[in-house]
């Protein structure tokens, strides 16, 4: 069985920091969604939630959120092990890098719009690798549990794209059926899923590296 996680204080503040910055940055992106625009409540969440920025940087609250709070609980247990961790800060690395390799010269915000999109895209990926290196315990993980990593961006790109189909609505460029065509769209989202196992694999070999240091 896989041990669990024990914070430090120092880890405990860290998590806090991004526990905060998460509980301002998802309330205040739903909000400027949802303002000024004809969305009703539930539109609003539907579209929300269609960003794999938001549904990760929701993962990385929860996280966080159950890891300072969570007590003994069993979902607490889960988030705790090194696998889970470990996975997570995967998913929410590649938000970081898809966005300022990718997206960034695409997009001019400004005021709040450019706070939020800085703490997801930028501030909490750079805080959890940082969490996930200095504080989380390494464990012995194996390459293959990179297939069951790869079911949450399977499903996201499948719903996506389907979705996209039924509403017009694509959040990234380049998966967007109309402007580039489903062939186009479907190997940009192909690309994106070795990056996920190229990252995968790094962060596994790093754990097993600094399991044999200890």
């Amino acid at each position: 069985m896989e041990k669990e996680n024990t914070t430090t204080i120092k880890g405990e503040i860290l998590l806090g920091i991004i526990f905060a910055l998460e509980l301002y940055a998802l309330p205040v992106q739903f909000y400027l969604l949802l303002k000024g625009s004809e969305f009703t409540f539930f539109s609003a969440a539907v579209r929300f939630f269609s960003f794999f920025t938001i549904l990760t940087n929701t993962i990385v609250f929860i996280c966080s959120a159950l890891l300072l709070f969570g007590g003994k609980c069993k979902l607490n247990s889960f988030f705790k092990k090194c696998t889970t961790i470990t996975a997570i800060t995967v998913y929410i690395l590649i938000v970081g890098m898809v966005f300022n390799l990718l997206l960034r010269s695409l997009v001019d915000l400004k005021g709040h719009h450019l706070i939020v999109s800085e703490i997801f895209h930028t501030v909490v990926p750079v805080l959890f690798f940082f969490y996930w290196i200095a504080f989380v315990s390494p464990g012995k993980i194996s390459f293959k549990v990179i297939l069951f990593w790869l079911i949450y961006p399977i499903i996201y790109i499948i719903y996506t794209l389907f979705h996209g189909i039924m509403t017009d609505f694509y959040p990234y460029p380049f998966i967007d059926v109309t402007k580039l065509g489903f062939k186009t769209a479907l190997i940009n989202g192909t690309f994106v899923l070795i990056a996920f196992v190229v990252l995968s694999v790094i962060l596994i070999s790093i754990s097993k590296m600094r399991t044999k240091e200890i």
